[in-house]
């Protein structure tokens, strides 16, 4: 059983470790932020890079769509929302879906429901067209967390089914690699599994952490202290009852 006590210690070096980084891509610098703010660490140095970045609504990057969904959320998560990104967003749906890809209507639809905009159109098609050729655990994640940030009652047989599915595809605890096990741990967390089923998988990631503090990289970094501190938040939530 993984405690308060272990999950803080791992917690904190990797946020010492964090915090000596300094990321450069829109992502990396997007995760960082949302990893402190949850932390309750100091990022208005990352926030403002961010922004500076920002052109016309939106960061041009290779994966634009994406990019600019994960800038949203980290943005809106420490209440630094603006809006010419969420028109900007909104702009870039073309008929149900962003890009006719599966992770660009994923990360746009996690954007505009951490902003409590409902979209029920890509809901749909994410649901509609979910099929062998997504069914992989990063993917499946990604749709999961999406929907359930737009409208978890609505889609909560399709959410449990995949939740299961996820569950049935892990091997000694984790996913493979730890930021793909990462996006998986947090759809689980979302989907309100329980404690036993999820418990394995952070001890499994505690287990992965560097010497260093790290896990590897500063996206798997931030990612897995984003996983710890929604898992601290479960298991308060839970004593709390």
């Amino acid at each position: 059983m993984v405690t308060e006590n272990e999950i803080l210690i791992c917690a904190s070096r990797g946020l010492e470790y964090l915090k000596i980084q300094n990321p450069g891509s829109v992502k990396d610098i997007s995760r960082s932020i949302q990893a402190l703010s949850l932390w309750d660490e100091p990022a208005t140095f990352l926030i403002e890079k961010l922004i500076s970045m920002k052109k016309d609504g939106y960061w041009e990057t290779e994966t634009p769509i994406n990019d600019t969904a994960r800038a949203c959320i980290a943005l809106s998560g420490c209440e630094k929302m603006q809006i010419d990104i969420i028109r900007w967003i909104q702009e870039q749906q073309r008929g149900d879906n962003w890009n006719n890809n599966e992770i660009d209507t994923a990360y746009a639809l996690m954007a505009l429901g951490d902003l409590r905009i409902k979209n029920e159109p890509g809901c749909k098609w994410l649901v509609r067209n979910y099929g062998p050729k997504w069914e992989h655990p990063g993917t499946t994640s990604l749709i999961i967390t999406a929907l359930i940030r737009q409208d978890r009652e609505e889609y909560r047989d399709f959410i449990k089914e995949r939740a299961n599915w996820l569950l049935s595809k892990r091997e000694d605890g984790g996913w493979t690699y730890v930021a793909t096990s990462n996006l998986v741990i947090q759809a689980l967390i979302l989907a309100g599994m329980r404690d036993e089923d999820i418990a394995p998988s952070i001890n499994w990631l505690l287990g992965k952490q560097l010497e260093n503090g790290s896990w590897k990289d500063i996206i798997s970094t931030t990612l897995s202290l984003i996983t710890l501190k929604m898992y601290l938040d479960k298991l308060n939530s839970i004593s709390k009852k």
